[in-house]
C-alpha cells in the first residue's frame, strides 16, 4: 500500500519532478497547493496518516504555527520541511513546531526518498547539506523542554542526517554522540579497533534496528549491512547479533545504556 503525501510548494515545477521523482516509489501524491489554505488544513485532518511536505523559501513562524495546528490534532500527519535556506534557529523552530524533517530544495531524488522511508518509520530527518550549527545541538542538549530518559542519536553518512525518533513530538530532536571508533582500551586487549561505520551499526544494533532499517538510516544496501555485521562480530569474537547487542550495552559508553528501542519494520 502506498504512502499519501501531501504538497504545500509555490513552484509548479517543482511539482512535476516531484510527481515524475515519487512515481516509481512507495509515495502517492494525492493533494499538490501552491499555498496553504483551510481546506487544506481540513484536507490534512480527515487523513488517518500521511507525509506532508511544505516547500518554503525560509521557515518563518508561521510556517511553524500551522504545522502545530495540523499535528495536534492529527498526530499521524509528518510534517516536512523542504527549504530554499537553512539556518539553525529555523531548523530548532521547526522541530519543536512537530516537524519531522527538514530538508534542502536541491536534495536529490533518491535521497529524498530515502529520507521519506525514514520519516514513514518514525525517525526525524534533516539532510547533511542544511546549515547546521553546533551552535543548535548545544541549543538541543541544553533545553529543558526534553525527558531525561529519551536519549537519541544520529547517524551523518553522505545522505540523510538521521537525528533521531519522531514517534514523540516532545521528545529531543537530537542528542549528540561521538562517533569515535571504539580503541582497545575502550573494549579490552583482545579486541580490535572498530571503524566509524562498525561503531555506528553496533550502536544501532544495540538499539534493535534490523538490516532494513540500518540500511536506510546508512545509505547503503541490506547486503552492505550483512558484511559489516560479519567482519563486526568476527572482530569482537561473536557468534551472532544478539551476543553484539549484549556486548555493545556492556562495552558501549554509559550515555548509550539508555537508548531507546528502535520498533523493527515488518519485513
Amino acid at each position: 500500500m502506498r504512502t499519501p503525501v501531501v504538497v504545500i510548494h509555490p513552484c509548479t515545477l517543482f511539482h512535476d519532478g516531484l510527481r515524475q521523482t515519487l512515481k516509481k516509489s512507495r509515495f502517492r501524491p494525492v493533494h499538490i497547493a501552491t499555498t496553504p489554505s483551510e481546506e487544506l488544513e481540513t484536507y490534512l485532518r480527515s487523513l488517518k496518516s500521511c507525509i506532508w511536505l511544505i516547500g518554503v523559501e525560509r521557515c518563518v513562524s508561521a510556517t511553524n504555527d500551522l504545522v502545530q495546528r495540523v499535528v495536534t490534532t492529527s498526530p499521524g500527519v509528518k510534517p516536512i520541511i523542504i527549504a530554499a535556506y537553512q539556518v539553525a534557529d529555523d531548523i530548532l523552530a521547526a522541530l519543536k513546531a512537530g516537524a519531522c524533517g527538514f530538508l534542502c530544495q536541491n536534495i536529490p531524488g533518491e535521497q529524498l526518498i530515502k529520507s521519506l522511508e525514514l520519516i514513514a518509520l518514525g525517525e526525524t530527518v534533516v539532510h547533511p547539506r542544511c546549515s547546521w550549527e553546533q551552535t543548535a545541538v548545544e541549543q538541543i542538549q541544553a533545553s529543558r523542554e526534553v525527558e531525561e530518559d529519551s536519549s537519541k542519536s544520529h547517524a551523518k553518512n553522505g545522505g540523510s542526517y538521521l537525528i533521531g525518533n519522531s514517534n514523540s513530538r516532545s521528545s529531543s530532536p537530537l542528542m549528540d554522540f561521538a562517533m569515535e571508533p571504539l580503541s582497545e582500551s575502550q573494549a579490552g586487549d583482545c579486541v580490535p579497533s572498530l571503524s566509524r561505520r562498525e561503531m555506528l551499526i553496533l550502536r544501532m544494533l544495540m538499539e534493535g534496528a534490523s538490516n532494513k532499517v540500518i540500511a536506510l538510516k546508512l545509505v547503503i544496501t541490506e547486503s552492505t549491512v550483512k558484511v559489516h555485521m560479519k567482519a563486526l562480530l568476527r572482530k569482537l569474537r561473536l557468534q551472532n547479533r544478539t551476543q553484539g547487542a549484549i556486548w555493545a550495552r556492556n562495552h558501549v559508553k554509559g550515555e548509550l545504556s539508555n537508548a531507546p528501542t528502535l520498533a523493527s519494520p515488518a519485513n
